[in-house]
């Protein structure tokens, strides 16, 4: 279904926007990670190498009790810290090596500049100027082992790449479950739009309550169909009021045809001419009795009785009352095969779609034809078929057959008001059933009507 695959463009962009969403999260989060880190080691030496002038700036001059203060003070190799104190290139106190070695204090070369931060292998180094009692500059190094941010840095970045596919995998979970919702009742109207049918045409979309845009869609749709239902009830008025009016006046043109023609001493040419006309009111006139029966079929119409109908006993009583017709064209009924089906429905309704159809395949059936009737059951739907083997049905014509006053053009012309197999869809949809046709390919057409069958 389409509404799946804009489920799954949306799941899909929401996702993606989660990625990139996340990435930019994890990139800013390692980049101010980085300056946060920078910034208090550079507080943390600053502090120190402050720390370190005020404890060793008046015993310079004592290498040996500024040695002893600031290894007491500060324990560098065991705190894995970096202490210089240096006058003109000349280095007055150096820290031990470090407890984990990840530096060698012989290594660190003497600053080139006078002040800021440096980092040298894994030693995060900050220099600082401090002027002595007699003027002379001297520069104090304060620096730490840069292993624990680094390993505090590489944790962050695994926790991130690891906890980055988890986010996004919940968070594609729980947005796949909050579009279901969201796309719930649209299935709802869906269904709901594809059960509205001629026989309930007052049925509308339910509505979720919710004030979203989808209710607002709703409503507009309900209210297309309430003018779709006044246009549609306005057009089967006017259908039923025309047939209505049509009758009589077409009944007393049929009556004054049949007059007129039984008057002595017309002439062969006025006999055919009447002839013509009486044929053509006959045919007005069942036209007009069709589309008063559709237009009352196409209201609130259903099915008149809910009788229990044996569709074997229906087909013989039928094929029984049309035999003088087969039997004027040489066509030959055959009795219906198959066991007994019962269904639930209007009798007299689904006697009409029979007539209509064994009728149809009489009358173009050519001379020593045959009709058959076959019932049976499969998957609890009754199906009923007539076969014939007349005329056929063109291929590009099988759709239109059933079009309200379409005819099909045979090699005798074109006859039938085209409202005969309109209507008996009409009847077998109005009891939840279809009416299908079909051209066979030795010539001829079959039409199989399926209802509910009853258990």
């Amino acid at each position: 279904m389409k509404w799946r695959s804009v489920e799954l463009r949306l799941l899909f962009f929401h996702g993606l926007l989660l990625l990139v969403l996340g990435g930019l999260f994890s990139a800013l989060t390692i980049q101010a990670f980085g300056y946060f880190e920078d910034e208090i080691v550079r507080r943390d030496l600053g502090a120190r190498a402050d720390e370190v002038w005020a404890i060793g700036g008046s015993i310079l001059d004592d290498p040996a009790q500024l040695r002893e203060l600031l290894d007491r003070r500060f324990s560098p190799g065991g705190e894995n810290r970096f202490i210089r104190i240096s006058v003109n290139g000349s280095v007055l106190y150096q820290s031990a090596a470090p407890a984990d070695e990840s530096f060698d204090p012989r290594d660190v070369p003497l600053p080139r500049a006078a002040t800021g931060m440096r980092h040298v292998k894994s030693l995060d180094l900050l220099t600082k100027v401090f002027r002595a009692d007699d003027g002379r500059a001297i520069l104090i190094e304060s620096g730490q082992s840069g292993r624990l941010a680094e390993a505090i840095r590489g944790n962050l970045i695994s926790a991130l790449l690891v906890g980055l596919p988890v986010m996004l995998l919940a968070a594609g979970v729980g947005g796949y479950i909050l579009i279901r919702q969201a796309w719930a009742p649209l299935g709802v109207m869906i269904r709901a739009a594809e059960a509205i049918t001629f026989n309930d045409p007052h049925n509308r979309l339910p509505l979720s309550g919710a004030g979203n845009r989808l209710e607002v869609l709703g409503q507009a749709l309900n209210r297309m169909l309430d003018r779709l239902d006044s246009a549609y009830q306005h057009a089967s008025r006017f259908s039923a009021d025309a047939a209505h009016e049509l009758r009589t006046p077409l009944s007393i043109i049929r009556g004054e045809l049949e007059f007129i023609a039984r008057e002595p001493g017309l002439s062969s040419e006025v006999r055919a001419s009447l002839a013509s006309c009486l044929d053509e009111a006959v045919r007005l006139g069942e036209m007009a009795e069709n589309l008063l029966t559709l237009s009352r079929m196409d209201s609130v119409w259903g099915k008149h009785e809910h009788a229990r109908v044996n569709l074997l006993e229906l087909a013989q009583e039928t094929l029984a009352q049309l035999s003088l017709l087969a039997e004027e064209k040489n066509v030959r009924l055959h009795d219906p095969q198959g066991h007994a089906v019962f269904v639930s429905g209007d009798r007299g309704r689904l006697k009409q779609v029979l007539v209509n159809l064994i009728d149809n395949a009489i009358k173009y059936t050519p001379e020593g034809g045959h009709v058959r009737v076959a019932l049976a059951v499969h998957a609890a739907r009754a199906r009923l078929t007539v076969k014939d083997t007349g005329v056929g049905i063109p291929a590009d014509q099988l759709d239109d057959i059933f079009r309200r006053f379409y005819r099909i053009s045979t090699g005798r012309g074109i006859t039938g008001s085209g409202l005969g197999l309109s209507i008996a869809r009409s009847i077998c949809q109005a009891h939840g059933g279809t009416l299908m046709g079909r051209s066979e390919g030795g010539g001829g057409s079959s039409f199989s009507v399926e209802l509910p069958a009853e258990r």
